[in-house]
């Protein structure tokens, strides 16, 4: 019964999985005192007219997707005047081509990888509007995405430490996505690189089984599987990916190109999604909200269904002003470019838009616990 029970759990969270994909989820001290800066007056405050609005959405439904399932569920929508008619997608691949012809209005779960980067520069229209995932190290001992290792090899000495991986088989889930960058960017940090072990590409729930197994003796993997195989004794957390690269963007949110015209119901839909991030930020990093609550409407939605799972797992933090890191975006294609993975550089400043969370900023101020 137990291991039917468990079989049953891992079928619901498959549906996380495939976003991974393709994403794949950075003072001076003067001579002297300086003269105080000549004050500038702060931009206007923006003000919310709600117009009623249909906006169809994609989404994988993984816990990145908290905020919105949050902003839906306590009306912040609706607040704007928006029906939001959400549809489930499998992985990100296959909401990019209905976002870029503009079948789909907005696309979450977006991740930069070097199918994205290429997918660009061949000319698909695409805004990237708003973080949805964001590396910041707040607990190394419980991160949302780690590099992990077998515990049976770790118990029996032959793994302490990323250099010990040196010629084991390694999984990055696959090429040219942010988990590959991300072992990468491990290995190297210890004196290795992706040509000094034996990369693999293998799903999250085989991975678990591959590093009970000893196939794999190490792998980029995410919540909630980083708790589900420590409770069954199949892996320890070698290095938290979020300390390795804070500030780095996991996921962030997609306007096609039309929908992004469309003022002003694109900002207005920045401004109730951004509430449900600051609803989600204060309640599950802040101390600051009704945590039990939040929880039951999020397993309403998301494939994680066990309430106890919530308190044990690394949630991944989101940016609660919304503004998306541009620069790491732009490291993240050089990486791709130095692999030989994307071949025509895009201009990221083009892509990037933050104006629409800068308006929501203008309506809700910068954020505060």
């Amino acid at each position: 019964m137990q291991h039917n029970g468990r079989r049953a759990r891992w079928s619901r969270l498959r549906l996380v999985l495939s976003t991974w994909l393709i994403a794949g989820l950075a003072g001076c001290a003067g001579a002297g005192p300086r003269p105080a800066p000549t004050p500038t007056a702060a931009p206007p405050a923006a003000q919310v007219t709600p117009v009623s609005a249909t906006v169809r959405a994609g989404s994988i439904f993984a816990l990145t997707d908290s905020p919105l399932f949050m902003a839906l569920e306590r009306g912040y929508f609706q607040e704007m005047g928006i029906t939001l008619e959400l549809q489930q997608f499998d992985t990100i691949v296959n909401m990019i081509p209905l976002v870029s012809t503009g079948q789909l209005d907005v696309a979450f779960d977006g991740a930069s990888s070097a199918g994205f980067f290429n997918a660009i520069a061949r000319g698909i229209e695409i805004k990237m509007v708003a973080n949805q995932g964001i590396a910041r190290n707040l607990d190394e001992q419980r991160p949302y995405y780690a590099i992990v290792a077998s515990k049976p090899l770790m118990e029996a000495g032959r793994i302490r430490r990323v250099a010990d991986l040196r010629g084991l088989p390694v999984n990055v889930l696959t090429e040219g996505a942010l988990a590959q960058l991300l072992v990468a960017t491990a290995l190297q940090a210890e004196g290795l690189s992706l040509a000094d072990v034996q990369q693999q590409t293998v799903s999250f729930p085989d991975t678990l089984a591959g590093l009970q197994n000893g196939s794999l003796a190490a792998s980029f993997l995410i919540e909630p599987f980083i708790t589900l195989g420590r409770q069954q004794g199949v892996l320890e957390v070698l290095v938290s990916a979020e300390k390795l690269a804070p500030g780095r963007e996991i996921t962030v949110v997609l306007y096609s190109a039309g929908f992004a015209q469309k003022e002003p119901v694109a900002s207005n839909f920045l401004v109730a999604y951004l509430k449900g991030v600051r609803d989600y930020v204060r309640t599950f990093f802040d101390a600051g909200g009704d945590r039990a609550a939040a929880v039951s409407q999020l397993i309403k939605h998301l494939p994680v269904k066990d309430p106890a799972l919530y308190a044990q797992m690394g949630m991944p933090y989101v940016n609660p002003d919304g503004r998306i890191n541009t620069a790491d975006i732009r490291a993240q294609q050089d990486w791709y470019v130095a692999q030989g993975q994307v071949q025509q550089p895009i201009d990221v400043d083009r892509v990037v838009d933050n104006r629409f969370a800068e308006f929501a900023l203008r309506v809700l101020g910068p954020y505060r616990p």
